[in-house]
C-alpha cells in the first residue's frame, strides 16, 4: 500500500478569516482563559484539558461568583446525553487539578455541598474581547506530488512526522495506564497526576490500604507502619497521610486514648493541607466528626465533598452510608453501600451492608447479606458475630445459637467450652446463653449492652452505656437504630444518651 502527501495533510498551512462572533478572554491570578482559541494558559504555558473540562470552566468563569446548580452545568455541557453526576464530579475534580488548586492553596471553584459549584477567583478583567482579525488566505502552489512505494522512499519530513506521531501515542498509552493503576483509595479513575512521585513510598501505602481494607486483628498496627514508611519517602503523599489517619481511627476504637484520636485528626488534616480536594482525608473527618465529636451536620458535609471529589472512592460512600444508617435515612444508606460493594466488594463492605439491613430491621435480607460474607470469607471472624444479632431478632434462636458457637471456634473456644453452651441451649433455652454472654469478660460494647437489655437488666446495660459515653465509643452512634436496645427505649435515660449524642 502507497502513501502519499495531500492538499488535506498540509490544510493546516491554510488560515481562514475568524469567526465575526466576539468571544471573551478570561484573566484570573496567573491564568488566561481565551474562549475563541479554546486555550487555557498558565504563565504563558498551555494547559491540557478535555474539551468538556473546557466547557465547564468557561461557564463557571462566565458566572464568576454566582452558584451554578449541577442540573444545569449538566445540561449546558452534556446537553441531552445521558450522563451520572458523577461525570460533573469527575471533570471538576480534573479541573482543580489542572489549576493546581491542590497544589498551591489557591481555591478557584467552591463546591457547595448538594446544589452546585461556584467560581470564586477574582477576574482581573470581567470580558476581554479579542480583535477580530482578517487573515489573507494562502494558496497552497499547483504541485504534482510524487508516490513512495517503500519506507525506504519516504521524505524526511514524512516519516518524521510519522514517528512523531507514534511515540507521542505510546508515551500516552504508558502514562495513562500507569495512573490508572495509581489511582486513589476506591478510585478507578484519576487525574493524570501522580500522588507520589516515589515508588517505596506508593508500595508502602498500597500495602497499608490493603491491611486497612482487610480488616483482621493485629493488621492496623502493621499498617500504620506502612502509612508511615510512605510519609518518610514522602511528607508531600496527602494519602499516606490520610490512611494514617484511617488506621489512627481504628486504633483508637480500642484504645480510647486522646493522643489518639488526636494523632487520627492532625493526619486527617495535613492530608488535606497537602491536597484540598483529597476525598480520603474528608472522609476520615466525616468519621471523626460524627463518632467522636457526635456533629453529625458536619460529618455529612464532609462526606458528600468526599464523595463529590470523588464518586469512585469506596470508602467515602461506605462512611456516608455509615452516617445516613445512623441518621434514620436507610434508603440512601443502602445505596452508597451498594456502591462500595460495586467499587470494591471486600468483606467489611458486604458486611457493612448487611449491618445497614439489619439495623433497618429487614433481618431476612441481612441474614442473606452476612451468610453470603461468611460463606467467601469464614477468616472474618466478625460476621458471625452479626449473625447472632440478626437470627436473635428474628427470633430464630437455633440459629442464633449455632452463629454464636462457630463464633466461639473461630474464636479460639475450647471443644469443652463450646459443647458447654450447646448443653446449656438444649436444656434452658437462649436466655441461657444470652447469660453465658453476659458473663463473658470478651464481650463489649454495645454488644454488651444489647445482652443486658435483652435479659431485661436495664441498670446494667446504662452502666455499659455511661461508660461508652465516657471513652466516646465509636459503636454508640449506633445505639438510635439497634433493635436489641429496644427493651432500653422507654427508660428516660435512653432518651439523654440520644440528646448527648445528637441523635435526639
Amino acid at each position: 500500500m502507497s502513501l502519499e502527501y495531500s492538499s488535506d495533510f498540509l490544510q493546516f498551512s491554510s488560515v481562514t478569516k475568524m469567526s465575526d462572533d466576539q468571544k471573551p478572554t478570561y484573566r484570573f491570578k496567573s491564568y488566561v482563559l481565551n474562549v475563541a482559541e479554546h486555550r487555557l494558559l498558565h504563565e504563558g504555558q498551555p494547559v491540557s484539558l478535555t474539551p468538556k473540562a473546557f466547557a465547564v470552566l468557561v461557564y463557571l468563569v462566565g458566572h464568576a461568583g454566582h452558584l451554578i446548580e449541577k442540573g444545569e452545568l449538566m445540561d449546558s455541557i452534556w446537553g441531552d446525553s445521558f450522563v451520572e453526576e458523577g461525570n460533573l464530579s469527575r471533570t471538576i475534580h480534573d479541573l482543580r487539578r489542572a489549576l493546581g488548586q491542590d497544589r498551591n492553596g489557591n481555591k478557584f471553584i467552591e463546591t457547595v455541598p448538594t446544589k452546585g459549584y461556584r467560581f470564586v477567583a477574582q477576574l482581573d478583567e470581567e470580558r476581554e474581547t479579542e480583535p477580530e482579525t482578517d487573515v489573507i488566505e494562502t494558496p497552497l502552489p499547483d504541485v504534482e506530488q510524487p508516490i513512495y512505494e517503500t519506507e525506504k522512499d519516504l521524505p524526511l519530513l514524512r516519516r518524521t512526522v510519522l514517528l512523531t506521531i507514534l511515540c507521542v501515542l505510546l508515551i500516552a498509552a504508558l502514562t495513562t495506564g500507569y495512573f490508572l493503576v495509581n489511582g486513589a483509595p476506591g478510585s478507578r479513575f484519576r487525574s493524570l497526576v501522580p500522588e507520589t512521585f516515589s515508588g517505596g513510598a506508593y508500595q508502602h501505602y498500597t500495602e497499608g490500604r490493603r491491611l486497612v481494607e482487610r480488616r483482621y486483628k493485629g493488621d492496623y498496627d502493621a499498617a500504620l507502619e506502612e502509612f508511615d514508611k510512605a510519609i518518610a519517602l514522602d511528607p508531600n503523599y496527602a494519602d499516606a497521610y490520610a490512611g494514617k489517619a484511617d488506621a489512627k481511627m481504628i486504633h483508637f476504637w480500642g484504645s480510647g486514648t486522646l493522643e489518639d484520636i488526636s494523632d487520627a485528626e492532625s493526619a486527617a488534616r495535613k492530608a488535606i493541607e497537602i491536597d484540598p480536594s483529597n476525598s480520603y482525608g474528608h472522609t476520615i473527618l466525616c468519621r471523626i466528626r460524627t463518632t467522636y465529636n457526635w456533629n453529625h451536620q458536619e460529618a455529612e458535609k464532609e462526606c458528600r465533598m468526599a464523595v463529590d471529589l470523588d464518586p469512585n472512592n469506596q470508602e467515602a460512600q461506605k462512611e456516608l452510608g455509615f452516617l445516613m444508617s445512623s441518621l434514620g435515612h436507610d434508603d440512601e444508606a443502602l445505596a452508597a453501600m451498594d456502591r462500595a460493594i460495586t467499587l470494591a466488594p471486600t468483606s467489611f463492605n458486604k458486611r457493612s451492608r448487611g449491618v445497614v439491613l439489619y439495623q433497618s430491621r429487614r433481618y431476612d435480607e441481612a441474614v442473606a447479606q452476612f451468610q453470603q460474607v461468611d460463606a467467601t470469607d469464614p477468616e472474618y471472624v466478625e460476621t458471625a458475630h452479626w449473625l447472632v444479632r440478626a437470627y436473635e431478632m428474628k427470633g430464630d434462636y437455633a440459629n442464633a445459637v449455632e452463629s454464636y458457637l462457630l463464633l466461639l471456634e473461630r474464636s479460639g473456644s475450647s471443644a469443652e467450652e463450646i459443647m458447654s453452651v450447646r448443653s446449656k441451649f438444649e436444656q434452658s433455652g437462649w436466655e441461657s446463653v444470652l447469660r453465658y454472654i453476659a458473663d463473658n469478660p470478651k464481650e463489649r460494647g454495645i454488644f454488651r449492652v444489647a445482652v443486658y437489655a435483652q435479659l431485661g437488666e436495664n441498670d446494667k446495660a446504662f452502666e455499659v452505656l455511661d461508660e461508652m459515653l465516657l471513652r466516646r465509643a465509636v459503636m454508640l452512634v449506633s445505639s438510635a437504630r439497634e433493635p436489641t436496645l429496644d427493651p432500653l427505649r422507654a427508660d428516660p435515660r435512653f432518651d439523654e444518651l440520644l440528646r448527648k449524642i445528637n441523635l435526639k
